[in-house]
């Protein structure tokens, strides 16, 4: 099982390395590299700015609907591609993944808090958040 800082590896592994194909899908009809990087920010962002403040009180939480989060994937895939460079992409990303780190540092991850009516520890969240990202990972290291 990998950590959340395995995701800053492998952005940080990116520093320097130029790629012409990075606002290229990585597969015919699949997100680029820049949309998926982006889709972490958007997401980790969300963690962080929305989620974790009321995880660590222990509240209860709502779900979020499969609109909403078709509406965050996309939202991030247009960032992607206004025309931020692949640094600005890359930076964002890092800073959002850090901040979670940052925060949960120290913390107690045992902590419960419920998600539509669904008990849960920061731990398992957690875990599911590393899943989420060996996904991605998978995807960005595919040639």
């Amino acid at each position: 099982m990998g950590t959340l800082g395995a995701w800053i590896d492998y952005l940080n592994s990116m520093e320097g390395k130029e790629d012409d194909s990075f606002f290229k899908p990585y597969k015919e009809g699949k997100w680029s590299k820049a949309a998926i990087i982006a889709h972490m920010m958007f997401w980790d962002r969300f963690f962080y700015e929305e989620r974790l403040p009321h995880m660590l009180k222990g509240e209860d939480l709502v779900g979020i609907t499969e609109r909403q989060v078709e509406e965050m994937n996309k939202k991030a895939e247009e960032y992607a591609h206004s025309g931020v460079s692949r640094q600005q992409i890359i930076a964002g990303a890092l800073k959002y993944r850090q901040m979670i780190i940052n925060v949960l540092q120290g913390k107690d991850l045992t902590k419960t808090f419920t998600i539509k009516e669904r008990k849960i520890s920061l731990q398992e969240y957690v875990e599911g958040e590393v899943e989420h990202d060996q996904h991605h990972l998978k995807q960005l290291k595919a040639k």
